[in-house]
């Protein structure tokens, strides 16, 4: 089952990303934002495996709300495990990618000196159904199954699963400087949208299945 799964991916993204900051907390934060996959029905996660192994994986998130983002949701939900990891490694305090979490942390960390202070649970307004959008919040493909169609597979499942879910616009950010990664998602349709300091938007329309 994908629930038993989850270490296997978890594992799969420390070899496909030993440098990135959910990789250097420990395995067991990053097993837990893979859990987060699991949690709603917004939510979906896929792996293709050989054998034992996880050649592969993708997870995409969709937005029900402004402001429902998929790295605060997945960071809330695995905010314990990331409290442990820093513990363990405090120079991880100062890392560039955790700055903008700053504010999240500090949020947790009152939450739990004052549990009885009010907190306000107004949501901002549904996105309504039809406008909707698939986001690519991860994927990664093993480096002992690069160059075998596994990227394009998972692309083609997650733009099956966005369709499934009724949805027809997807989207990502990657990192500008991640050239192999921009010009995999140009082959195989997505383009361009937005361009920013560090990183690019990129989208893809899809048909919406009658």
């Amino acid at each position: 089952s994908l629930q038993c799964d989850i270490k296997l991916i978890a594992h799969c993204n420390s070899v496909c990303f030993p440098k990135s900051f959910s990789t250097k907390l420990g395995q067991s934060f990053t097993e837990k934002t893979f859990e987060w996959f699991l949690s709603a029905e917004n939510l979906f996660l896929f792996h293709i495996k050989d054998d034992a192994h996880v050649a592969g994986y993708c997870g995409g998130f969709i937005s029900r709300y402004n402001g429902d983002g998929s790295t605060s949701g997945m960071m809330q939900y695995a905010m314990k495990e990331a409290a442990f990891g820093m513990l363990k490694r405090p120079w991880l305090f100062f890392n560039k990618e955790l700055l903008p979490f700053y504010p999240l942390v500090i949020k947790n960390i009152s939450r739990n000196l004052f549990p009885g202070k009010t907190r306000n649970t107004k949501l901002a307004p549904a996105i309504a159904l039809n406008q909707r959008k698939a986001g690519l919040v991860v994927i990664g493909v093993h480096p002992d199954y690069r160059g075998k169609g596994i990227f394009e597979m998972l692309m083609n499942e997650f733009e099956k699963e966005s369709s499934d879910k009724q949805i027809s616009e997807m989207y990502l950010s990657v990192k500008k400087e991640n050239i192999r990664a921009v010009n995999a998602y140009k082959k195989v349709g997505w383009f361009v949208t937005k361009e920013n300091p560090v990183s690019l938007e990129m989208a893809k329309s899809i048909s919406k299945k009658i």
